[in-house]
């Protein structure tokens, strides 16, 4: 799939663009509370926009996390859908599209952690890392490379920080911003310089 993408024009191909809310920091060990994924073209259009909770039986005091980054409560996972159903749709997306995240490794450790106790896998083409994108045109890292830092340098407005549609959202719009400024025109340039 990925090769197959290099033949394509930069402008045929669609991003899934994806962000996660979680419990902690282990991809291993901690879980995803909320999803969001865009789908984008490399001019910045928007084309479809999908957000959801997790349901989760936790019992436990704490297991939800930072509530003070992302605000998730349980009252919002009791709306979500099920694990297995998040980990569905989110594949619906990922087909013939390039999966792209923020700090990518963070995300795809999250979504394989639930992958693997589901006993399924993840159609992953990619990943596209923007954090990396950002830090190549850094290279003695003078700026931050955080997503509210990398919006605010492309004036892209991030309405609620750590919401994943929003962090998703986000993202999807810096996007052609770092292709711009790598000077990406084609597809094969995405996937020879930066793996996708």
């Amino acid at each position: 799939m990925i090769n197959a993408l290099a033949n394509k024009s930069l402008e045929e191909i669609r991003f899934a663009v994806v962000d996660t809310e979680t419990t902690g920091l282990s991809g291993k060990d901690d879980y995803v509370l909320q999803l969001g994924v865009v789908i984008s073209r490399s001019d910045g259009t928007i084309e479809e926009q999908y957000e959801t909770f997790v349901r989760r039986n936790f019992w436990k005091p704490g297991r939800l996390g930072a509530f003070k980054i992302h605000g998730i409560t349980r009252r919002n996972l009791r709306r979500g859908i099920t694990p297995s159903e998040m980990l569905e749709r989110l594949n619906s997306y990922l087909t013939n599209t390039i999966f792209v995240a923020h700090n990518a490794k963070f995300d795809i450790a999250f979504l394989t952690g639930e992958a693997n106790r589901a006993k399924t896998t993840i159609k992953l083409n990619g990943p596209l890392d923007t954090l990396k994108l950002s830090r190549a045109l850094d290279p003695k890292r003078s700026q931050s490379h955080r997503l509210r830092d990398v919006t605010a340098r492309y004036n892209v407005a991030v309405s609620r920080p750590h919401d994943a549609l929003a962090d998703a959202l986000g993202t999807a719009l810096v996007l052609p911003h770092l292709l711009r400024s790598h000077n990406i025109t084609t597809a094969e340039q995405l996937v020879t310089h930066f793996g996708a």
